[in-house]
């Protein structure tokens, strides 16, 4: 008994670990302490809020990297400071802003994907700036710099139903030539309204009221609008080669004859077309080639609504192109501490997958030169890419407004447009004022400044390092 005394304290405490055993089976294990994740990467999404869904859903499924979405408008961006996002995606004509206020940094080569050059195959991946089109390099490019992967940068086309493209094709034919073609160019256009006016005779009145009803509503996208249909144009004048700019003194050309002639088509057309005269390209172009009359847009085919997009047959397709800079370009914010994943994610956007995925619902997205388009199907649409991809020279930028604060060039470019089409018969006096309200926006911004980003816009002028 002595003994069996002096052992029960063992056996109280054998039973005691052997109870505590059982009970660990019920407990969950313990969990390793981790490293914390990495923050969410900060993607800008400026005036694209249809790519959201598509995006955050792909990117999730190809990578572990979570996504913080903002969604900004062009006004913001333009106007807003501090900026930053480790990646940032907007309309090419907001490149000059970003730049400015160093929101957004150089392209570095692991942006463009395997490498950058190679493919592994000894040819050029499809993400290799050697084989964009023209418009591509020169939307992503700013002071002989290249900022942007682009995700598409279409051109803005003439489409018509019912009317004679003939003297719009003559203009085209105008527009590569180095001498002053104003006179001419502006002859085929007169005579192009003309006969539209005459076609269109019978219902004035009711287009009449349609463009009061109109105007009164425009918002700031459609006045946006309505300037990309002036500056194209007056790309098939000789504003194309001289642009916007006299540079010496950084003053506006608006007031050249050139320009009041633009204007003056603009309101003719405004009042004969009076639907498409200031919707968004894609509309406007499905506007158009939807009538079994007569319709007219300048604008650019819709490719969301691929093959299916029902037609009369009969649209023609002018030999007319000119680059808004509505198209997305996707660059790194230049103070991101994740310039690695966001090289990452360029890369992976601008892939042939993504870009499939993505120009399902945003029309502003492009696909490769070596994708299968199945909007080929289509008449419209394949005359409009024999057009829009006929860039095999570099086309001039003098037009391109993109330089930094050009939204407010826009903005009062925009309202002396609206003033024009209500009052034609003082459209000279009515550019001239919009040429001196430039020159004072010029002169509050500061002259040098504009001047050098203008200059950077147009590849005058390279970016200090």
């Amino acid at each position: 008994m002595n003994s069996f005394r002096k052992l029960a304290p063992f056996f109280l405490l054998f039973a005691c670990l052997a109870l505590a055993g059982c009970g660990q089976k019920d407990l969950p294990k313990t969990v390793e302490p981790v490293a914390s994740e990495r923050p969410a990467l900060k993607i800008w999404l400026v005036d694209a809020p249809e790519l959201e869904k598509e995006i955050s859903l792909r990117w999730q499924a190809a990578s572990d990297q979570a996504l913080k979405i903002v969604h900004l408008s062009s006004d913001r961006v333009a106007n807003e400071v501090p900026f930053s996002a480790d990646v940032v995606i907007y309309p090419a004509m907001l490149l000059g802003d970003l730049v400015q206020k160093q929101a957004i940094g150089r392209l570095p080569a692991q942006a463009l994907g395997a490498g950058g050059s190679e493919n592994g195959t000894g040819e050029r991946s499809s993400s290799s700036p050697s084989t964009w089109q023209v418009r591509w390099r020169t939307s992503a490019t700013f002071g002989n710099q290249l900022y942007a992967v682009p995700l598409g940068i279409t051109n803005l086309s003439v489409v018509m139903t019912g009317l004679d493209a003939s003297p719009l094709n003559e203009a085209s034919g105008l527009v590569s030539q180095s001498k002053d073609f104003n006179s001419q160019s502006m002859e085929y256009w007169t005579q192009f309204v003309n006969h539209a006016e005459t076609t269109l005779a019978g219902n004035k009145s009711d287009r009449e009221k349609l463009l009061a009803e109109q105007l009164a509503k425009w918002t700031f996208e459609e006045k946006g609008a309505l300037v990309d249909r002036f500056l194209f144009l007056a790309s098939t004048t000789i504003a194309r080669n001289r642009g916007l700019f006299e540079l010496v003194k950084m003053e506006s050309r608006l007031n050249q004859v050139e320009f009041g002639n633009s204007a003056k088509i603009l309101s003719r057309l405004a009042y004969l077309f009076p639907d498409t005269i200031a919707v968004e390209p894609a509309k406007a172009w499905e506007l158009a080639i939807s009538k079994t009359d007569v319709g007219f847009a300048i604008g650019s085919p819709n490719s969301i609504m691929g093959p299916t997009l029902d037609v009369s047959g009969n649209a023609t397709v002018a030999k007319l192109a000119w680059n808004p800079g509505r198209g997305l370009l996707a660059s790194i914010g230049k103070k991101t501490r994740q310039t690695a994943v966001s090289s990452q994610f360029l890369a992976w956007i601008s892939e042939p997958e993504q870009r499939e995925s993505l120009r399902s619902v945003c029309t502003r997205v492009e696909l490769t030169a070596e994708q299968n388009d199945r909007n080929n199907v289509r008449d419209d649409y394949r005359a409009f890419q024999a057009i829009n991809n006929r860039d095999l020279r570099v086309e001039p930028m003098g037009l391109s407004l993109r330089m930094a604060n050009a939204n407010q060039y826009r903005a009062i470019l925009a309202d002396c447009l609206v003033e024009a089409i209500l009052q034609p018969d003082r459209i000279d006096s009515i550019m001239v004022g919009c040429s001196s309200k430039w020159d004072q926006l010029t002169a509050k911004l500061g002259i040098e400044t504009q001047r050098l980003s203008e200059e950077q816009s147009l590849g005058f002028s390279k970016l200090e390092k």
